[in-house]
């Protein structure tokens, strides 16, 4: 039985994860930046895979996938002196 809740209470915070925002959807540490796009660390990805450190998969499927989110646009500087 508490091995049931401990799954159950595991998806219900991995299904917290942020994956996407408004201006696109969330990267990996390694992965590609767009230029156009500003990054931020996204806390709460970072906070669950530091709960699950213990575990293999949540944490290095959060920092391969979901670490870096977009916040919003670069502005345009071309043309600008």
């Amino acid at each position: 039985m508490k091995l049931l809740i401990a799954v159950i209470a595991g998806v219900l915070l991995l299904s917290g994860c942020t994956s996407k925002t408004e201006y696109g959807a969330c990267i990996g540490a390694f992965d590609d930046k767009d230029p156009n796009l500003i990054y931020k660390v996204d806390a709460s990805n970072v906070v669950i895979a530091i709960v699950f450190s213990e575990l293999i998969a949540p944490p290095v499927y959060v920092i391969m996938d979901e670490t870096l989110c977009p916040v919003g646009r670069k502005p345009n500087t071309q043309g600008t002196k």
